[in-house]
């Protein structure tokens, strides 16, 4: 009987573990016998089956399939305190593979919120949520406004050079800005108006967005809703200063 040169064998780690295949050459003494010479570790036996989230152990007689969550991060249902897994075997008691919330607690399967931790997250979000509305709209507001008598004085200059049909004398404030922006003084009182316009219109919208605050009041609101609800208003806010900074 003819062997092949070469057969494939089960490599086994220190452990006993299955790691993969490897070569076994056929004796040359023992050809006629079908004698391998076996690489040290290894096993001629039909390899594991390939069995998602376990290892293969070879225990002399069969394969002993063992849970592997080498490198997963498990969490302590007690302290919440992490740990990456780095043996195999099952995951440690008192630890879960669900990553916990800040306010939960760990009920048997799953990290929940009581009742009452609920309430009080609820009060605690909308009060925070209501404070970074106001907050970001004063910060945009004063930004706008740095220059608010100046702008006022403009604007009045503006609507009065115009009342009287571009004639007469001109304020500086708009015969400055027309020389600076090489326009004409009419031109340049109409663009001052324009702009003033737009500014309260930015100012009317940015008001309207902040009073959207009270759309986080509103009862049976989940923690999720308020945030969808809240990033809105912000980027909304955010839109605003972005149209006013590009004239």
């Amino acid at each position: 009987m003819t062997y092949p040169l070469i057969k494939k064998v089960c490599q086994l780690d220190e452990k006993g573990i299955y790691v993969g295949q490897a070569d076994a050459d056929l004796s040359p003494e023992e050809a006629e016998n079908g004698i391998y010479l076996m690489p040290a570790g290894c096993v001629d036996v039909t390899p594991p089956e390939d069995k998602k989230g376990f290892v293969a152990k070879w225990t002399g007689d069969n394969w002993e399939y063992i849970a592997n969550h080498i490198g997963k991060t498990v969490y302590s249902i007690k302290t919440k305190a992490s740990l990456v897994i780095d043996k195999i075997g099952d995951i440690p008691d008192g630890y879960t593979t669900i990553t916990p919330t800040e306010q939960g607690e760990w009920d048997g399967n799953a990290w929940i919120i009581s009742p009452e931790k609920q309430t009080a997250l609820l009060a605690e979000t909308q009060t925070r949520l209501i404070a970074n509305i106001d907050e970001h709209a004063a910060k945009i507001y004063s930004t706008w406004t740095r220059f608010e008598s100046e702008y006022r004085e403009r604007q009045a200059a503006a609507e009065a050079f115009k009342a009287a049909n571009y004639e007469g004398e001109c304020s500086r404030y708009i015969t400055d800005f027309a020389l600076r922006a090489r326009l004409d003084n009419k031109t340049a009182t109409n663009l001052i108006l324009t702009q003033a316009a737009g500014l309260e219109k930015l100012q009317m919208e940015l008001a309207n967005q902040r009073m959207r605050k009270y759309e986080l009041i509103v009862p049976g609101l989940t923690l999720e809703q308020m945030q969808v609800t809240y990033d809105d208003i912000i980027k909304q806010m955010d839109n605003l200063m972005e149209a006013y900074q590009n004239g």
